[in-house]
C-alpha cells in the first residue's frame, strides 16, 4: 500500500510541474486510473509533426493553432481533460501483438496517425471516429473528456486479475456508463463494453461444464442483445429477444430480460407492452432507459 501512495504522489508532482506528454504508457495508465481519466496517445513520428488543429475562443469562433503539439494552450487543455501520451515506435510491435485479432477499423485507428483515446487498459475508444487532417480539438474534448469514476472499482479489480469475473464486470460497467451518455459517443463505449464480454466469454469457455457456466452464459447473450437497445436499435432487440427459449431462461437473468423488453418497447413508444413489464423494473431501470430515451437524437 505504501509503494502504491508513493507512486501517486510521484506521478500528482510530475503534472503539477511538467506540461510534457509522457511517454511511458504503464505510468500513464495509473495517472488515469488514480484521476479518472482516459489517454490521449498518439504515435511518436505523428507527435513531432507539425499538426494543426481548431479551438474556439472566448466569443466561440474557430481558432487555428497551426503546431498543436507543439502549444502549451494546447498542453493545458489536453492535461486538463486526458492523459496525454507520445507512443515510442518501439513499442509498436508488443502493442499490436496483443490487438492483431481486433476488428479492421480498429486496427486501422491503432496503425494512423490520428489521437486515438484508449481507457486505462489501452483499449481505443475512439475507433469509429474519422482520421480527419484538421481536427477541432474543442469538440474532439467535449466528446471524449470524459470522468470515467463510476468504473474506477471494475478497472482495479480488471488490473489486478484478469479472470472471467473481471472481464465480464467491466464490460456491464461500460454498458451502464453508456446509458448515461449522449448519442454520438454511446455507440463508441458500447464497442469498448464488446471487447471485455468477448474476454470474458473466452476465459468462460475455458473453464469445465459446471451449473453457472449456463447462467453467464445466457448473461453475456443478454448483454449482446443490450448492446443494439444502447445503439438505437429496438426492433433488432425485440428480434433477438423473441429467439430466446424463456422457459430455458435461468431465473437469474429474468430480471434483464424484463429490462431489455421493457426498454425496447419504450423505445418504440409502444405503451400497452411496455406496460406489461413495468412492475419488474427498478428505480435504476427507470433512471436508465429514460436517460438513454432523452439523450437519443441531442
Amino acid at each position: 500500500m505504501r509503494k502504491v501512495l508513493t507512486i501517486l504522489m510521484f506521478l500528482v508532482c510530475f503534472v503539477g510541474q511538467s506540461q510534457d506528454w509522457m511517454t511511458n504508457l504503464e505510468i500513464a495508465e495509473r495517472l488515469a486510473l488514480f484521476q479518472n481519466k482516459l489517454l490521449l496517445v498518439v504515435w511518436e513520428n505523428a507527435f513531432y509533426q507539425k499538426t494543426p488543429a481548431i479551438l474556439y475562443n472566448e466569443q466561440g469562433k474557430e481558432v487555428l493553432i497551426e503546431d498543436s503539439y507543439n502549444s502549451p494552450v494546447i498542453d493545458s487543455l489536453v492535461w486538463a481533460h486526458f492523459v496525454p501520451v507520445v507512443l515510442s515506435e518501439d513499442a509498436y510491435p508488443d502493442l499490436y501483438a496483443k490487438i492483431k485479432d481486433r476488428s479492421y477499423d480498429y486496427i486501422q485507428k491503432f496503425n494512423d496517425d490520428s489521437m486515438k483515446i484508449m481507457d486505462v487498459n489501452g483499449n481505443i475508444l475512439n475507433k469509429m471516429d474519422e482520421d480527419v487532417y484538421l481536427t477541432n480539438l474543442s469538440k474532439f474534448i467535449g466528446k471524449y473528456g470524459l470522468d470515467v469514476s463510476l468504473i474506477k472499482n471494475e478497472y482495479i479489480n480488471y488490473r489486478q486479475e484478469k479472470n472471467f469475473y473481471s472481464a465480464f464486470y467491466l464490460a456491464a460497467k461500460y454498458m451502464d456508463f453508456a446509458f448515461f451518455l449522449k448519442e454520438d459517443i454511446r455507440p463508441e463505449v458500447t464497442d469498448l463494453s464488446l471487447i471485455y464480454l468477448e474476454e470474458a466469454l473466452e476465459f468462460l469457455n475455458g473453464i469445465p461444464e459446471e451449473e453457472d457456466k449456463k447462467v453467464m452464459l445466457e448473461r453475456i447473450e443478454l448483454l449482446e442483445i443490450q448492446s443494439s437497445l444502447l445503439t438505437n436499435k429496438p426492433k433488432k432487440v425485440l428480434r433477438q429477444l423473441n429467439r430466446i427459449d424463456t422457459t430455458e431462461l435461468d431465473k437469474a437473468n429474468e430480471k434483464l430480460l424484463a429490462f431489455l423488453y421493457f426498454s425496447a418497447y419504450r423505445m418504440l413508444n409502444d405503451e400497452d407492452n411496455a406496460s406489461q413489464w413495468r412492475s419488474k423494473m427498478s428505480m435504476l431501470d427507470l433512471k436508465k432507459i429514460m436517460q438513454l430515451i432523452n439523450h437519443t437524437g441531442n
